[in-house]
């Protein structure tokens, strides 16, 4: 029995512990919504270095919101409008300095998947 513990179940566990150890999940998706999987996570703090990109980022690749207008937002849930209301009180606190840098559908995506620039973003004056 130690053998089969030993050979087969503690890899297993420990494969398992290092696949999930592996993704981050550090991420502040709005209400509802699943990261498809194997979708690669852009880093967008190569801007704050002034650096550019050969091809520049297309607006549909930061997409993950809704598309729906301020108008008819409070059609969605409590948990939605708020995700959108603390999103963007995130965007306008932010210094021009930083809006200057990034894009507002960057800004949003920074807002749901980079939390380390998040908070870099903020400290910004």
């Amino acid at each position: 029995m130690k053998l089969f513990y030993g050979k087969v179940v503690l890899p297993l566990l420990i494969l398992v512990a290092g696949f999930a150890y592996g993704q981050n999940t550090d991420y502040n998706l709005p209400p509802g919504y699943s990261l498809v999987p194997g979708k690669a996570i852009m880093d967008l703090s190569f801007k704050l270095d002034g650096e550019k990109l050969e091809k520049p980022i297309s607006p549909n690749e930061l997409k993950f919101l809704k598309e729906i207008d301020d108008s008819e937002l409070h059609l969605t849930s409590p948990e939605y409008q708020q995700y959108i209301q603390d999103g963007k009180a995130f965007i306008n606190a932010l210094s021009a300095k930083v809006k200057s840098i990034y894009m507002v559908d960057e800004l949003w995506y920074i807002y749901a998947f980079d939390q380390e620039l998040k908070k870099q973003l903020a400290e910004i004056q």
